[in-house]
């Protein structure tokens, strides 16, 4: 399993323009539900509510990993945005977030999303990944350098 296998170029803001949690969550989930049109776009933003009522998903260090199942998907919907200046994410940590993953995944997909927030997490605590994400200016050189750790740590 690999990041790059579920996340598309065109699947990343740079940058976001929301500042507020339920705002980052709202333009990410646009961008979705933009290409998968499919997608109950207010089921899937309640759902991403309900799983952070549970507990925040900034998991610290600036990330955070919104992320909800599903029903009716089929498949995993990926997003990415970066947010340079940081913004408010209830983060455990208390910080700011800069790097927001958001994730749908279908409700049987059970072991795919344990994976693969296990994966990001495990990731997103190398610092120099971070610093490396945080440079991005485009999607594409999100997907590279992605690409490029995966190949380096995981091959």
């Amino acid at each position: 399993m690999h990041i790059v296998d579920f996340l598309d170029k065109d699947n990343i803001k740079i940058p976001l323009s929301s500042s507020k949690k339920n705002e980052i969550i709202k333009e990410l989930l646009d961008i979705i539900s933009d290409r998968a049109p499919s997608i109950d776009r207010k089921e899937a933003y309640s759902s991403l509510l309900e799983r952070e009522k549970l507990g925040t998903t900034g998991i610290g260090s600036g990330v955070a990993l919104p992320h909800a199942r599903m029903e009716n998907l089929r498949q995993v919907h990926f997003a990415f945005g970066i947010s340079p200046d940081g913004s408010y994410f209830d983060s455990m940590d208390g910080k700011f977030v800069n790097l927001i993953f958001l994730i749908l995944f279908p409700a049987h997909e059970v072991t795919t999303q344990v994976q693969l927030l296990a994966r990001l997490s495990r990731f997103l605590h190398d610092k120099k990944l971070r610093k490396r994400l945080l440079e991005c200016n485009t999607g594409q050189r999100v997907i590279d350098v992605l690409t490029q750790y995966e190949q380096d740590h995981f091959n």
